[in-house]
């Protein structure tokens, strides 16, 4: 057993040595194959451009590719000139692919760039020339010819680069419109469906051309995130299918409309073999793997017959074609001269409401009422839009009596029956009560805003005019002055202001004394919330906070404990007179001595103490002041 797996080792290994010969081998004849095209024989090859269709024989919806051939060089020095295709079909995108070929020694190089279009209308067409410049001169090329049949014709894989390998037709990913009719009446909604229809694997799309919404009022549907996938058979071949866009259209006018086509680029996943090693093909080892393609996709432009609107139209019809409910309706049915009601009408229906025009309301005599707030709401079915609009007119009374509103009327044109129809609202009447106020009455529509009236008249003024001196200096007047010197003393009081907000910042004796009286201040106004109260002894304490607390910021010491004796001495070494510090001691024992005392004042003797205490603080700030 041994021996076995000895020369199965040695058979491995030769397998494995065989088989790097043979790699390197063919890396030694692909890079002298290439080294041996020298760039002076790819420079010396002729630049010529020549035209060619992938298909010269496609059906209305088919795609067709115009290809551009460039021999001798690999870049163009600017775009083509493409002729204008658009009578016979649609451009849909476009791709270029570049090839090196090697024979007898010589290297020759050519770009192709593919232009994808659809054919949107059967006939016989000739497409103009292509203009190109590239290798430094201008080429033109023969105009093509392209047969376009209503029937489809069989085609094979996509022309462009990497098709053989990829393997999609054009059958293979298809766009159609299907609306929900194709004959209408002017301003009838033509519900449109744009679908899908895929045999391949499309895993993300875009739309790249909406078609123009030319003669219609569009109304979108809201994007669907999850399209719903489904199944269906079509010309004999399986198919998925999802709805990727769908509008209501309504015509403005008669005659025969066409839908433009709408454009998609589509991703799809394909195998295909890998292109990471360069030595697969040559071995035949190419493994199959997914890969991630572009395509595109046009729908078919689809007419549509528009009939125009049949005579004896009704008085006040304003072109609306569906159906309508009028509702009207006062929330309340009495009222006092001068207050306002609010009258609601109600429009309802399908069709497209947001083209309906405002109902006329007649106003009873003796109201005002001022433009109306209007509020929709659209609904998107299958069936078509539907929805409300919605008219409140706030209504002001001005004479009393019974103010009558007529029905609100609404003709429409239904297009199930062909006919014209009235839509009315039931007569609605208020009482109005009161006395009516002296002046004109207002009646029928507010105005929106303040009129200015008798502007185009300036009355000629007939008082006493003011006189001025002639010949007066411009230093003699005092506004002068004040001009030139209110920057310097807006400077002046700038720097004072920075010089007092520094000091602040950096004395703290100074900050202590400039604040005192602010927060005795604050201290009083809590010590006379508490005058009135039931707590005698938290009166007396907030009071005696405030006396103690002044004191310490004007003398820029600590309030705990301070020492009555030291306090006077400090009073009279800053000039306070005996008169006015010895009140102010008096108040403080006064608080020391009710607050450890059975509370015994009335809140009339609490209110004259407070008293006391704001006249103390007033007297010793003015001595500190001095």
């Amino acid at each position: 057993m041994s021996g076995v797996r000895v020369f199965r080792s040695l058979a491995a290994a030769r397998r494995s040595v065989a088989r790097r010969f043979a790699i390197v081998a063919a890396a030694a004849l692909w890079l002298g194959l290439a080294s041996a095209a020298s760039p002076a024989d790819a420079a010396a090859q002729d630049v010529s451009a020549r035209a060619y269709l992938s298909s010269n024989q496609v059906g209305v919806g088919q795609q067709f590719v115009v290809n551009l051939e460039v021999s001798g060089t690999q870049q163009v020095d600017g775009d083509p000139e493409l002729p204008d295709l658009t009578a016979f079909s649609v451009y849909l995108g476009s791709g270029s692919s570049s090839s090196i070929q090697m024979s007898g020694g010589r290297t020759s190089v050519t770009l192709t760039i593919q232009y994808r279009f659809q054919a949107t209308r059967a006939g016989t067409f000739t497409i103009d020339p292509i203009g190109v410049q590239a290798g430094g001169g201008g080429f033109t090329t023969e105009p093509l010819t392209l047969n376009v049949s209503d029937a489809p014709v069989p085609q094979g894989p996509s022309a462009g680069p990497g098709a053989a390998d990829r393997g999609i037709a054009p059958e293979d990913l298809l766009v159609e419109a299907v609306p929900n009719r194709r004959q209408v009446y002017e301003n009838q909604p033509v519900v449109v469906d744009y679908r899908i229809f895929t045999r391949v694997n499309v895993s993300s799309y875009s739309i790249t051309q909406l078609p123009p919404a030319t003669g219609f009022w569009v109304e979108e549907y809201p994007p669907v995130r999850e399209p719903v996938i489904g199944q269906t058979v079509r010309d004999g071949m399986q198919y998925t299918t999802a709805t990727i866009r769908k509008a209501a259209l309504f015509p403005t006018g008669s005659g025969t409309r066409t839908l433009e086509p709408l454009g998609i680029e589509a991703q799809v996943r394909v195998r295909r073999r890998s292109a990471f090693d360069p030595f697969e093909d040559f071995f035949g080892r190419g493994s199959l793997l997914n890969s991630s393609i572009s395509t595109a996709a046009a729908s078919r432009p689809i007419e549509i017959e528009v009939l125009p609107l049949p005579g004896g139209r009704p008085e006040g019809f304003t072109g609306f074609v569906g159906d309508l409910d009028v509702t009207a309706t006062l929330d309340r049915d009495s009222v006092q001269i001068s207050d306002a009601i609010t009258l609601t009408v109600v429009v309802s229906g399908s069709g497209n409401l947001r083209m309906l025009a405002e109902p006329e309301v007649e106003i009873p005599p003796g109201f005002e009422a001022f433009p109306p707030e209007v509020t929709e709401r659209v609904d998107r079915t299958d069936a078509g839009v539907s929805g409300t609009r919605t008219y409140e007119y706030v209504l002001v009374p001005r004479v009393p009596g019974v103010g009558a509103i007529p029905p609100v009327e609404l003709a429409y044109f239904d297009p199930g029956s062909g006919t014209y129809e009235v839509a009315t609202s039931g007569a609605l009447a208020v009482e109005v009560t009161g006395v009516a106020a002296d002046g004109p009455l207002g009646t029928g529509r507010a105005r929106a805003g303040v009129e200015e009236l008798r502007t185009d008249i300036r009355f000629i003024r007939i008082g006493t005019p003011a006189l001025v001196l002639a010949n007066r200096t411009l230093l003699a007047h005092p506004l002068f002055w004040i001009t030139l010197l209110l920057p310097l003393a807006a400077v002046g009081g700038a720097a004072g202001l920075r010089r007092h907000r520094d000091r602040l910042h950096g004395d703290v004796a100074y900050a202590r004394s400039r604040r005192a009286a602010k927060v005795a201040r604050q201290r009083v106004a809590e010590a006379r919330k508490l005058a009135g109260g039931e707590d005698v002894r938290a009166f007396y304490a907030e009071t005696g906070h405030a006396l103690e607390g002044f004191l310490a910021d004007k003398l820029n010491i600590a309030a705990a404990g301070m020492i009555r004796d030291e306090v006077r001495e400090r009073l009279a070494a800053l000039g306070v007179a005996p008169e006015a510090a010895e009140p102010y001691l008096e108040c403080l024992e006064e608080c020391d001595r009710q607050r450890f005392a059975p509370p015994t004042a009335s809140a009339e003797e609490r209110a004259r103490f407070l008293g006391r205490v704001e006249s103390a603080m007033a007297a010793v700030a003015e001595h500190l002041a001095r």
